[in-house]
């Protein structure tokens, strides 16, 4: 016969422990607690072989909840280690490198071109002097009608003027003459400088179409539809091709040889403006208040600058070998060290610094990582530097233009051309040269903004005039879109 107590055991509900049978099998007795968990009030009997099973299921329960515990706490560990090794050690692999060398940057421009948006990949936008007798202003020497708007100034090279225009135009024009060499008509609106590098012209479209055509006769090398509308002039340099997609706020890295994608970089707002290349970097903004500096070879943020709620950086950025130059829409001008390189959670920090500042639990507020400068011009909106020594000149939409020191910001002088000015000022040797919506082509003297020559023209300005061999082009409004160049008077 068998004996029937030996096999219940005292079960205890909480841990699952199997305690020594009871005396009784009326029940635990009291003050009979738990040997493993010390609970009084769990303990029942139970047969032996249910209490195993029960057991069992505790136990397999308890694994569970310790696993789904360390999991809330190992995963978004491990995600933040993978996310840092992402995004700021450039871990991943590498993308393709470039096929070609095509607008290697360690060749120097000649004098007399000016080869794409900011003349060179610093976008500085300043060129040699005309040769001009002191206080004479040039005068037109040719005029081409494109007929439709020229929102964009052309790029020089050689013996050729290249320009868009928006009826889908990309003309080439004999620089001496003005005459029309070829012409490639896309059907498609276009208002960007196109980029002319080693005996090819690169021009997007606005509707998304990137082109590659031979400057010599324009025949098109290559073409590549882009997935969304492109707005800013291209920038070529050491064989990448640099367009955006604006409307998914993307910048492109393409291989300039065939237009096949080495790498895509997703900023905060529409790109509206050209990048910055310099020293294996490249500098973008947007439509809103950050720059963005990204490694050129993996296309990875290296550092991003902050310039403030409603400080729109609408214009393309400057650089030199130190700082950064870039104007915000609310009437300021910066110069940053961009050789930095983020941190984990710097945004961050320096947000919760800034609130203990605000209420007044430190008594200086925190400084944003390559601050070196920033000053104030006269009104609101000024349009992209120019940059000419350590002199920057910064015109303003609504007539005034400002000289500043490149190294601290100081203003150097401030004047006033006493009308709208319709494009960012451009640099030829010793002055500035300012369009503005009265036809006027204002040359400005880099050292004291004192004005050296006017020249009136007989249509409002619609771009920058720019200086290049020997001539100044200035697109205007006159008979719907018409090219200007303007030469020393002979006389």
């Amino acid at each position: 016969m068998v004996n029937e107590t030996q096999d219940n055991v005292l079960f205890c509900r909480f841990c699952g422990h199997l305690n020594p049978a009871p005396e009784s099998a009326d029940g635990a007795p009291a003050g009979v607690r738990c040997a493993r968990c010390g609970a009084y009030s769990g303990l029942e009997t139970v047969a032996e072989a249910d209490a195993r099973e029960r057991s069992r299921r505790i136990r397999l329960e308890f694994l569970r909840s310790r696993l789904v515990r360390l999991a809330m706490v190992v995963l978004p560990l491990v995600g933040v280690a993978m996310w840092v090794l992402w995004a700021y050690t450039g871990l991943p692999p590498d993308p393709p490198a470039p096929s070609t060398s095509i607008g290697d940057t360690t060749v120097a421009i000649s004098a007399n071109d000016w080869p794409q948006a900011g003349r060179g990949v610093t976008n500085w936008a300043s060129s040699s002097a005309l040769n001009l007798p002191p206080g004479a202003a040039p005068q037109p020497a040719w005029s081409y009608v494109a007929g439709s708007p020229i929102v964009a100034p052309p790029a020089v090279f050689g013996d050729r003027v290249y320009l868009t225009d928006e009826s889908g135009d990309l003309t080439a024009l004999d620089r001496e003459t003005g005459n029309v060499v070829w012409q490639y008509e896309s059907r498609l609106t276009a208002g960007v400088t196109p980029a002319v590098v080693d005996g090819v012209v690169y021009v997007v479209f606005r509707p998304g179409l990137v082109s590659a055509l031979e400057a010599d006769t324009g025949e098109v090398v290559w073409s590549k539809r882009l997935r969304t509308a492109s707005l800013p002039s291209p920038t070529v340099a050491d064989g990448r091709l640099y367009v955006a997609e604006s409307d998914k706020n993307r910048l492109l890295a393409l291989d300039a040889a065939n237009g096949e994608k080495l790498w895509e970089y997703r900023l905060r707002d529409w790109v509206i403006a050209p990048p910055v290349v310099i020293d294996g970097k490249v500098i973008a903004t947007a439509n809103d208040a950050y720059v963005h500096v990204i490694d050129a070879n993996t296309g990875q943020r290296r550092m991003i600058y902050d310039a403030g709620r409603s400080r729109w950086v609408r214009g393309g950025p400057i650089a030199t070998d130190d700082l950064l130059h870039f104007s915000s829409f609310n009437g300021r001008i910066w110069g940053i060290d961009y050789q930095g390189r983020r941190y984990p959670l710097e945004r961050q920090i320096l947000y919760f610094k800034t609130l203990l500042w605000v209420w007044g639990f430190t008594k200086e507020g925190p400084v944003q990582q390559g601050l070196v400068w920033s000053a104030w011009s006269v009104e609101d909106q000024p349009y992209q530097p120019a940059l000419s020594g350590t002199t920057l000149v910064v015109a303003d939409a609504i007539g005034p233009v400002t000289g500043l020191n490149s190294v601290d910001g100081a203003i150097l002088w401030e004047v006033d051309v006493d009308a709208d000015i319709t494009a960012p000022a451009t640099i030829a040797g010793p002055v500035a040269l300012v369009g503005d919506e009265l036809g006027r082509v204002t040359a400005l003297s880099v050292a004291d903004g004192s004005t050296e020559w006017e020249t009136q023209l007989d249509g409002p300005v619609t771009a920058s005039p720019i200086a290049a061999g020997g001539l100044i082009l200035v697109p205007t409004a006159t008979d719907g879109g018409t090219l200007v160049a303007l030469a020393p008077d002979p006389n």
